[in-house]
């Protein structure tokens, strides 16, 4: 398994708990931590734009061992600042979702 494969899958491991704390109660009530539904939907676009952004800047960082170390640690922390930053609009869909 490859560097970024391998560390999505932990960040998709580390995202859900966070995801299963804010899914609805079986009833269809919203949760009850609006707090926990955003940041687990903020989590969850940070894995997609990580996994698009280091497609895409594979023929940048394919220069040698250090593009892959630095290749990651350069798509991780551009994912999080894009998605903090209000991101694509994913997480503000998938909160809505999981908050009816």
């Amino acid at each position: 398994m490859d560097p970024i494969t391998a560390a999505t899958a932990n960040a998709l491991r580390a995202a859900t708990p966070a995801m299963d704390a804010a899914a609805p109660a079986q009833n269809g009530a919203a949760s009850a931590e609006p707090e926990k539904t955003a940041e687990a939907a903020r989590q969850f676009e940070a894995i997609l734009v990580r996994q698009f952004l280091g497609e895409s800047m594979k023929p940048l960082l394919d220069g040698g061992p250090a593009g892959k170390v630095y290749g990651y640690l350069l798509t991780d922390s551009l994912a999080d600042t894009i998605t903090k930053g209000g991101g694509m609009g994913i997480s503000h869909i998938l909160q809505a979702q999981l908050t009816q």
